[in-house]
């Protein structure tokens, strides 16, 4: 779309345009509502030049605007322009210091910056002045978590109820760290869909042949074919889809540059698109043209994911796998890949999508990853050499004061021990020993690890004794990670998915054993595997044989079983079936 001219603007002096007008022409004011709305137009349909041509024309003229500066920070950061949107908030923050969106802006572009100690004031200052906003209390609630923050919990159950009224301000992958609901979460991220699809049109018509006789044509839809969790996952996973059976479409939008993964990526695919420059209907479109029999989303609502795609329908069968840990509450998503584990058949309810279930673990693994021959000493990593070494490599916004808790009371009642955790930033490492001494342990029985390589980090995992999962969110990658370096892993099986992964992981490859049902039952396993050297040492022998011969690292196995589930579902389609639960027997 063109730039729309100025002429339409007032000037700041006789409220005349200039130009082609007859000099007794008097142009029409327009207001500064007027200039928003005809920007926004633009901003939507994709013309972000013409809007913020629009934008800097009327600032002069209505630079008292608190929302056109807003406006013009929102532009920036769609520009990816993160200094210029920074001054806009700055300069609209000058007109009223007190104005909760502008603190909330502010704090939201702090995020994307990963400054999230500077976010969390910002979005506590706007969550005191407006108490009742959803947007500034979830994302204030997400930024303290990110420094083990975890001041808010008191006022938790009332943020958690602020969704109600306005649920298109929840994040929801924030949401599953704070709390284990289910049902709560699906509320959540139906009512975000539900606005979605208010926004396009579901295609129901597909140009297409059966797929008896031919390729099956997989199509798979990401910003992740690059160094990332989910491809340290995937590894050869694209190489080993039988050729003779299936067609691998990538569809990659990511904004980076990808390096040796994205190559790969690339290779391995049939078909491999860029599409990070198209509409998210012009992305449909292109699958639709490939005739992409089974659309799979890797990413749902985690950064970077374009569920549009998804509800204007890309495929005739869609599928959410692996990149979100939850259900998408699409209507058009068909089905959710899980296992028996992760979503038990009392668990279905809190899915909008069908389940397609892996007969072992949902999380594909690959078993050509190799170990580390250059693993450090404990002295290398600053951690006492004779200590037991309870150790917790989650993320930091995934750990709450309830299993926190737990893991001070085995520090008081295991001598000789100490716990090591993954904190990047001085703040956290703050927090947590302000919390630690605060319920009775010594600042000295906390040691922190700070970022590495993938290697690097795989290396440093086996000076742990015994990993202590978190309960809402689980070790997902990671417990993976921690099993392939031999690392034994209690974790609580709580009741949503995200909450139940790390129990699938330990269950298949061998050791259900280490999978508890309380916080009392978490608690003694961990007391009885750090006082009894010879059960750990058993149980760490274990694990190392089954490495090789239990389904979690069976990578060949895995996609044979993927498979079989996609053509089941495409069959099912095929035969005018509505989607089903749909097990490999």
């Amino acid at each position: 779309m063109r730039s729309q001219p100025a002429a339409g603007l007032p000037n700041s002096g006789t409220g005349r345009t200039t130009g082609s007008l007859a000099s007794d022409e008097i142009a029409p004011v327009r207001t500064c509502q007027t200039v928003l709305d005809e920007a926004m137009a633009l901003v939507v349909s994709g013309d972000l030049a013409a809007a913020r041509v629009i934008v800097d024309e009327a600032l002069p003229i209505y630079s008292d605007n608190i929302v056109l500066h807003r406006f013009s920070g929102d532009i920036y950061l769609q520009q990816n322009d993160r200094d210029k949107a920074l001054l806009s908030y700055m300069n609209a923050l000058g007109i009223n210091p007190l104005d909760p969106q502008t603190l909330s802006s502010i704090g939201s572009l702090l995020t994307l910056m990963k400054n999230y100690h500077d976010a969390k004031g910002f979005f506590q200052a706007a969550h005191n002045i407006q108490p009742n906003d959803a947007f500034s209390a979830y994302n204030w609630v997400h930024a303290c978590m990110k420094e083990s923050d975890w001041s808010f919990f008191d006022k938790l159950p009332h943020i958690l109820r602020l969704g109600d009224n306005s649920p298109m301000d929840v994040q929801p992958f924030a949401l599953l760290g704070i709390t284990d609901n289910p049902a709560l979460h699906k509320k959540r991220v139906e009512a975000r869909s539900k606005g979605i699809m208010k926004t396009v049109k579901e295609n129901k018509r597909f140009s297409r042949t059966s797929v008896q006789g031919r390729r099956i044509r997989l199509g798979f839809f990401s910003d992740d074919f690059r160094e990332h969790a989910t491809m340290l996952l995937m590894g050869r996973f694209f190489d080993l889809v039988d050729r003779d059976r299936f067609e691998v479409f990538v569809y990659d939008y990511a904004t980076t540059a990808g390096g040796s993964v994205r190559a790969d990526v690339e290779e391995s695919a049939d078909v491999y698109h860029n599409v990070r420059d198209i509409s998210d209907h012009e992305l449909a479109e292109l699958a639709r043209e490939d005739g992409v029999d089974i659309a799979i989303d890797m990413k749902t609502f985690t950064k970077g994911g374009r569920l549009a795609v998804f509800a204007e329908r890309a495929a005739p069968v869609q599928v959410a796998f692996l990149g979100y840990p939850g259900t998408s509450g699409l209507p058009t998503m068909d089905y959710f890949l899980a296992d028996d584990v992760t979503v038990p058949q009392s668990q279905r309810q809190h899915f909008s999508e069908k389940i397609l279930y892996m007969p072992h673990c949902y999380q594909v693994n690959d078993n050509t990853r190799e170990h580390s021959k250059d693993v450090p000493t404990r002295a290398e990593m600053g951690l006492p050499e004779d200590a037991f070494v309870f150790c917790s490599f989650n993320n930091p916004n995934k750990v709450t004061p309830a299993e926190f808790d737990i893991w001070m009371k085995l520090l008081r009642n295991v001598p000789d021990s100490v716990l090591w955790l993954f904190a990047p930033t001085e703040e956290l490492r703050h927090n947590l020993l302000r919390e630690a001494e605060a319920r009775g342990v010594s600042s000295d029985r906390l040691f922190f690890a700070g970022r590495v390589s993938i290697p690097e980090h795989q290396a440093r995992m086996s000076l742990g004794d015994l990993f202590l999962d978190a309960f809402n969110c689980n070790a997902h990658t990671t417990a993976s990670e921690a099993v392939w370096a031999g690392l034994p892993l209690v974790t609580k099986a709580g009741k949503q998915f995200a909450a139940r992964v790390a129990a699938s992981i330990v269950t298949a490859i061998g050791c259900p054993d280490l999978v508890t049902e309380t916080e009392e039952e978490y608690y003694d396993l961990a007391y009885k595997l750090a006082t009894d050297p010879e059960a750990l040492s058993a149980l760490k022998r274990r694990l190392r044989a089954n490495l090789r011969t239990t389904p979690l690292y069976d990578s060949e196995g895995y996609v044979r079983d993927f498979e079989s589930l996609m053509e089941k579902a495409i069959l099912r389609y095929e035969e005018g079936s509505k989607p089903k639960h749909l097990y490999l027997r």
